[in-house]
């Protein structure tokens, strides 16, 4: 072999592997497409292309949970994110309005625990929970006008809520024990017990605790939602929705 034809082998390889390395590095399918598919949701996509850097933090969540639990958990991490970023900035009244709307969506599935109890631990999307339609879209109508409301106000420089551990605490003890009605005993035990916890119990808890948090101060009860809004959310959706996907009549999307 000539020394001409030996670089060239070694040319040719050095090029097929460059191709092959930026094929591997290169962005993934997901995350070439993601402002297109990102684009199905207006409000979404619009706080993305003015936050870069939030933008950033959607695309490698929602992928992650893609890449585990397809498009109804990586919804359900976009919904989050969201929603922990944007509503701690919003006003008393658009707070207000997401805390009744979610009262409201609570009571009418009252009469399904496990639905009820599949809405607490993952949200809802489109399609699921039918028998509750109308008060879940209008929940999702106040959560929409809460994140974009949160947005123009931090655009406008407003400061972003947050509360350490101890008043965070404090808040979720009132909201246990009134002004409305204090929880049981067994309401406790089945909050504490998070997915495995009792259905009926784990709406009722839930509910009383909508309703204490409303009966206050509209002042106060806005200052306390914004802060458990911007709390760390430590959920794990894809976990969430897979185990709650194994109990027959949960009424989630699931594969």
């Amino acid at each position: 072999m000539t020394r001409r034809s030996l670089l060239l082998l070694v040319a040719v390889a050095l090029l097929a592997g460059n191709l092959a390395y930026a094929s591997l590095s290169g962005p993934s399918g997901f995350a070439r497409d993601f402002d297109q598919n990102l684009a199905r949701f207006p409000l979404a996509a619009s706080i993305a292309r003015s936050d870069p850097a939030l933008r950033e933090v959607l695309l490698r969540k929602t992928e992650a949970a893609f890449n585990e639990g397809g498009w109804p958990a990586a919804n359900g991490v976009l919904n989050i994110i969201l929603a922990n970023e944007m509503e701690a900035y919003a006003d008393d009244e658009h707070i207000n309005a997401v805390d009744r709307a979610e009262l409201t969506a609570l009571l009418k599935l009252m009469s399904d625990p496990l639905a009820c109890k599949s809405f607490l631990m993952a949200g809802s999307q489109r399609g699921e929970f039918s028998d509750a339609a109308q008060e879940l879209a209008e929940l999702g109508a106040a959560h929409g006008a809460a994140i974009a409301n949160g947005f123009e106000r931090k655009t406008k420089g407003v400061a972003r809520v947050q509360a350490g551990d101890e008043e965070l605490g404090a808040i979720e003890m009132q909201l246990r024990r009134g002004p409305f009605a204090e929880l049981t005993r067994q309401e406790l035990g089945a909050e504490s017990r998070y997915l495995g916890g009792n259905p009926a119990l784990m709406c009722s808890a839930a509910i009383k605790k909508q309703l204490n948090l409303l009966s206050v101060d509209r002042v106060y009860s806005a200052y306390a939602s914004r802060l458990r809004r911007a709390r760390d959310n430590k959920i794990d959706v894809v976990e969430v929705r897979a185990k709650l996907c194994r109990e027959p009549g949960n009424s989630l999307s699931c594969p």
